[in-house]
């Protein structure tokens, strides 16, 4: 096989492994976002808003597609709504997941954080739920809930 060959096919695995890299990040990303929406029961406006804004502006998001991304997170919000504990599994695996990337742990943790304080009250629901969230990204809570909240 000649260097050249060899060459345009390690690139495009380079790209398929960016691909799908990046589609795990999206799916983890936007489970935590529902996850830490819904952990109170309800997703209310400006969590709503808060998810948008995160979109928007957190810098390891950025090169997401957000129209995928959006999708993707009112997928899961009504799956959360229709089937919680069973959706609840299926969204804390594509969290997991990440759990070996400690910079994506520790990003996906800042966006939970964004949208469980978002509406300036943060019940024990919340929480327990960034909790359990840090849980599967093998972070200490509240480590990384005081770092977040300086």
């Amino acid at each position: 096989m000649g260097a050249m060959m060899e060459r345009s096919l390690l690139d495009k695995l380079v790209g398929e492994v960016r691909r799908y890299q990046s589609k795990d990040f999206l799916k983890a990303s936007m489970a935590v976002c529902a996850l830490a929406a819904a952990a109170d029961d309800e997703v209310s406006l400006s969590e709503q808003y808060q998810i948008d804004r995160v979109l928007a502006t957190e810098p390891a998001l950025q090169n997401l597609d957000r129209r995928k991304a959006t999708d993707t997170l009112y997928d899961y919000i009504h799956a959360l709504r229709s089937d919680g504990e069973h959706s609840k599994r299926i969204l804390y695996n594509k969290v997991g997941r990440m759990a070996g990337d400690h910079k994506r742990a520790r990003t996906l943790m800042r966006v939970a954080y964004l949208i469980i304080a978002a509406d300036g009250e943060v019940r024990d629901a919340e929480r327990d739920e960034f909790a359990r969230l840090c849980g599967l990204l093998d972070l200490e809570p509240k480590q990384v809930w005081a770092e977040l909240a300086d």
